[in-house]
């Protein structure tokens, strides 16, 4: 069987923006890594930013992280460069 890399890429990468640009907010905290403030519309999108934001693997988080609903006005939201708003 074929498989067709380039679209397994491009529905990752969109699958990766939905993520990060996601209107609601979430507070991860994590024993070793801290607390981080992430886009959020699941608690398990929520722990996906923060793996990559703290580049560690999603498996090493999982099980011990904990995460919070936040106030809109609760602080910034930590994003990768790529989907900061460019005024």
């Amino acid at each position: 069987m074929d498989y067709d890399l380039s679209n397994y890429e491009r529905s990752k990468a969109a699958a990766r923006e939905r993520r990060w640009t996601a209107p609601g907010k979430a507070r991860v905290e994590h024993p070793k890594y801290g607390s981080v403030i992430v886009p959020h519309c699941s608690n398990l999108a929520a722990l996906e930013n923060a793996a990559e934001f703290w580049r560690c693997d999603l498996m090493e988080i999982i099980s011990t992280a904990r995460v919070w609903a936040v106030e809109p006005d609760a602080g910034p939201v930590r994003r990768p460069k790529e989907f900061c708003k460019r005024d």
